[in-house]
């Protein structure tokens, strides 16, 4: 595949185009991420690529040919990973190409594509997304530079922006959701199952509730017992979930299980040993984690991802305001992207010592930059870029330009 036959594309579905459902089939756990890119990138399609898998989008950054239709890339993939037949799925991807593609990661590391609009922890998703990808080598020149730039672009909206002031997280939000089922004078007693940083954070978050138990349940439990110590709680193994969902009050969950590790039978059969008290759950999971409809009892009220996107959309009217300002920035980025993008396409000597001076320039220059004000900023950065460029064709015996 030459240069200018590549093109960049993402490819995915999100919480704007389908609901949590609909996504629960098509996510990738953690576990199996670097195994996911490996065999992503190795297919004849794709030149570089990265897969970014979190409870609220999954999607598929790569370089193919102009020729190829992306989505036939992510269908192969599927079929090759899990047996998944995308058919029914079709309709639900997006697929933006080029300037938009890289226009969409820099909104989406920025958190204005978030559920959670200004959220932090889609920021730590892509980086550890980023490096599993870097791990097994499917991410190549493209993916790295993409990826550094839009790291760079979400750095500066959260810093220079109202974007960044007290965002909020999936995980706070969902904890903010629960204070508002409790009166101040409630103590309830709280059940974390899981052992991640979804949990961790929820748990810390927590604290502003007043709590009269923290309990920690994991299948490993020496890892529960890791938690319950930092938070003086109690620790168990999954064994347990029965007899703790008799003692509970607020279940928050959030595991890797592809099955659903609290169902119904087990939910009715601790409401009969709970002697009228309320039972609420907060399923953080993609896969779901808990398996009872919603509204057939007032005892058991159960909460997932879908309640906190319609809790998060009545909070985001302060950062919504922002959001002009980070489009500068993002603008900025994204030309800057651009620029050397074409030159990739265009020029040999971006295969050489051009992408390397660069990346010596930033480094040098982004701790200096950081102190400047944005709209100087983003000036001399450009600014540096060129001479970088200019530099780099000198050393190629290129003068022209």
């Amino acid at each position: 595949m030459n240069s200018s036959s590549k093109r960049l594309v993402v490819c995915g579905v999100t919480h704007q185009t389908a609901n949590l459902e609909e996504r629960e089939p098509l996510g990738i756990n953690r576990d199996d991420l670097a195994r996911a890119n490996s065999l992503f990138a190795s297919l004849s399609t794709v030149q570089e690529g990265l897969i970014v898998s979190t409870c609220n989008r999954v999607e598929f950054y790569f370089i193919t040919g102009r020729d190829q239709e992306p989505l036939d890339s992510v269908t192969a993939f599927y079929q090759a990973f899990n047996e998944l037949d995308l058919t029914p799925f079709r309709d639900l991807f997006k697929t933006k190409t080029a300037t938009h593609a890289a226009q969409h990661l820099f909104r989406v590391v920025s958190g204005i594509d978030s559920m959670v609009l200004g959220e932090t922890e889609i920021f730590g998703q892509l980086k550890e997304a980023y490096g599993s990808a870097c791990a097994v080598k499917s991410a190549g020149k493209v993916i790295h530079r993409l990826f550094h730039q839009a790291f760079r672009a979400g750095k500066q909206v959260r810093t220079d922006t109202e974007m960044g002031k007290g965002a909020c997280s999936v995980s706070t939000a969902a904890v903010e959701l629960l204070r508002e089922k409790f009166s101040t004078d409630e103590r309830p007693s709280l059940l974390f199952i899981g052992v991640n940083k979804m949990i961790r954070l929820a748990a810390t978050r927590c604290r502003r509730i007043h709590h009269s138990t923290y309990r920690f349940a994991n299948r490993t439990v020496e890892k529960a017992e890791t938690f319950a110590t930092k938070f003086e709680g109690e620790a168990y193994s999954l064994d347990h979930l029965n007899e703790l969902l008799v003692l509970t009050d607020v279940v928050i969950t959030c595991t890797s299980s592809p099955e659903p590790i609290i169902n119904a039978e087990m939910i009715d059969t601790a409401v009969l040993q709970r002697d009228g008290r309320r039972l609420t759950i907060m399923d953080l999971a993609i896969p779901r984690d808990v398996d009872y409809p919603k509204g057939v009892s007032p005892e058991i009220e159960v909460l997932d991802l879908e309640d906190i996107k319609a809790f998060v959309e009545r909070q985001q009217k302060k950062r919504q305001k922002a959001i002009p300002q980070a489009e500068k920035i993002i603008e900025q980025r994204l030309k800057e992207f651009n620029y050397w993008w074409r030159h990739v396409k265009e020029e040999s000597l971006y295969n050489g010592n051009g992408e390397r001076i660069a990346a010596i320039v930033t480094d040098e220059l982004d701790s200096v930059l950081a102190k400047c004000p944005p709209e100087l900023r983003n000036e001399l950065s450009l600014a540096a870029r060129r001479i970088a460029e200019r530099a780099a064709r000198v050393g190629s015996g290129n003068t022209s330009g």
